[in-house]
């Protein structure tokens, strides 16, 4: 049963004092609810006792700490997930941001996943020709691993994406059909839109 607060004894910038809480757990997801009707999600990131410390995800302004409410979901950050995401864009979220009709979700995922045990991956064998010399040759791509690229304004990363996106194939072991996935953070919203056409 979900439970709504209004002991919400200080906010500090992003974080929040919420005291007299029961049943709340590190990183469970929660709404506040100002006394407009509008909701900010925020997350806990810290329980001591019957007091919890809460993560806004968006601004602290407006608050009125007497008249807003909070509601702590029973759940950690989840993000519904399904075959109709390929090929779109979303914001931090998971919502989409390109224009597009909402995701009809065909199961929820917790986007903070398990701690991985470095021993028990699979070797990886699947290795991904991107057709970039430099990522080919000194950090080698293979089949379900991240790559981080790191850019700066003026350099051409839209450019780079591209052409990973266009020259990326599996070579060797079975070469069935892949994603290329992006996930950008800090681009500007010109940039956005290179990837939504």
């Amino acid at each position: 049963m979900i439970k709504e607060y209004r002991t919400i004894n200080e906010v500090s910038g992003p974080l929040m004092v919420v005291k007299d809480v029961e049943g709340v757990t590190y990183d469970e997801l929660a709404e506040l609810e100002l006394p407009n009707g509008e909701i900010r999600r925020c997350k806990v990131m810290e329980v001591n006792g019957n007091k919890a410390v809460v993560q806004l995800f968006e601004n602290s302004a407006g608050i009125n700490l007497r008249d807003s409410k909070i509601r702590f979901l029973g759940h950690p950050l989840e993000l519904g997930v399904s075959r109709d995401m390929l090929g779109r864009v979303f914001n931090g979220v998971g919502l989409p941001i390109d224009g597009g009709p909402d995701i009809l979700a065909d199961e929820y995922r917790d986007v903070n996943g398990l701690p991985m045990n470095p021993a028990a991956r699979a070797y990886p064998n699947e290795f991904i020709q991107t057709g970039i010399s430099t990522i080919d040759g000194l950090n080698t791509l293979v089949r379900g691993q991240k790559l981080p690229i790191f850019s700066s304004s003026g350099l051409p990363h839209s450019n780079l994406a591209a052409q990973i996106a266009r020259q990326a194939k599996v070579i060797g072991g079975g070469a069935g059909s892949f994603a290329v996935v992006f996930a950008a953070i800090g681009i500007t919203f010109e940039e956005s839109e290179f990837f939504v056409q």
